[in-house]
């Protein structure tokens, strides 16, 4: 599953594609460019964590489990993903496979996705950080 992020999420994220590494997870070509400028989000299975298991990488089922899994792993992309409540800012826009996707919409391996957080035009707006 690849994650297109644009806006100040490309510097918080350190890149302009994210990827979310399964064990399963698709084979890439190293000498590949978008490979180059890509950077891996990983999900490990609480169940596996608590009960000793090997930890399985699994892939988030939901939007509102993708954007936390880029929060957790980019704490820099926090601000601009979420209200001071923890709430998914309502300015942030996520396209899947083409379509404009809720927090609830599912997800596959394959799909493709565009986050576009939330922005703000002119001088001296800023996006407000909580304490």
């Amino acid at each position: 599953m690849e994650i297109t992020v644009y806006g100040p999420l490309r510097t918080a994220a350190d890149g302009k594609v994210l990827t979310v590494a399964t064990a399963t997870g698709p084979k890439t070509n190293a000498r590949d460019e978008s490979v180059s400028r890509s950077n891996t989000l990983t999900n490990t299975s609480e169940e596996s964590e608590s009960t000793g298991a090997s930890s399985a990488e699994t892939s988030p089922e939901t939007v509102s489990e993708l954007i936390t899994l880029i929060a957790e792993t980019y704490p820099q992309t926090r601000s601009h993903l979420f209200d001071c409540e923890g709430t998914v800012r309502p300015s942030v826009r996520i396209i899947v496979d083409g379509d404009k996707a809720s927090l609830e919409t599912q997800l596959d391996s394959s799909a493709d996705i565009q986050l576009f957080p939330a922005m703000r035009g002119g001088s001296g707006h800023t996006i407000t950080k909580c304490l």
